[in-house]
């Protein structure tokens, strides 16, 4: 808020500004502008689930089709970041009970966080199957990695890994913690492992037959 008001005043004060900085400065404004709409967005999100009035469509549906549909969702700005993005599938994958669009809202968070906080030309591994009544996808990157000491705060509310970086790109710092009640709620879990500099692995697993109360 601050940023738009100081550079709208800037407008506002100097009419003979010239226009390619004019331009540049309305860009300021409107990705400011986006970024705190997003920021509302997903706290309202997680009041939601506060408040437990946040509202799941559980139904059978295909998981291995989801992580597909992720994938091919993504690989277009994994290339335009020169990754290497690959899928593979472990075991099969059956079908699970569960709310197919928050689920694939984890699922696109994960792979958006590794090509977000991997240097370009990095290499990005998605792999899923299935065991014990469990079905589980990772997203593996050789990326920045996070220090020892702030792992275990990765799911919490504004945590952000490069906080320049993640606010460059429009990052709200509430989508792990999103992802990590989305993963609750269908009785499942999501789990990191990071090491700086040597990258993160983030893996989700979901029951088969969703939660209890579903």
């Amino acid at each position: 808020i601050t940023s738009i008001r100081s550079y709208a005043e800037t407008l506002k004060d100097d009419p003979n500004m010239p226009a390619d900085t004019r331009g540049r400065f309305l860009d300021v404004i409107v990705n400011e502008s986006d970024r705190m709409t997003n920021i509302v967005q997903d706290l309202l999100t997680l009041s939601k689930f506060d408040a437990g009035s946040f509202d799941f469509t559980f139904e059978m549906f295909s998981f291995e089709k989801s992580v597909r549909d992720v994938y091919n969702a993504t690989l277009i700005e994994a290339r335009n970041h020169s990754h290497e993005f690959t899928l593979e599938f472990s075991t099969p994958v059956p079908e699970i009970r569960g709310d197919r669009a928050r689920v694939e809202q984890v699922l696109i968070n994960m792979v958006s966080n590794a090509i977000k906080y991997t240097k370009n030309g990095g290499v990005i591994r998605m792999t899923a199957g299935a065991k014990d009544g469990l079905v589980w996808c990772t997203v593996k990157d050789n990326g920045i990695g996070i220090p020892k000491e702030d792992v275990e705060k990765i799911f919490d509310r504004f945590y952000r890994v490069d906080k320049a970086r993640s606010r460059e790109s429009g990052g709200t710092g509430l989508g792990l913690s999103i992802a990590k009640e989305i993963a609750v709620r269908h009785g499942g879990n999501i789990t990191v492992q990071s090491s700086l500099g040597h990258g993160t692995a983030i893996t989700v697993t979901l029951p088969v037959g969703g939660p209890a109360d579903a």
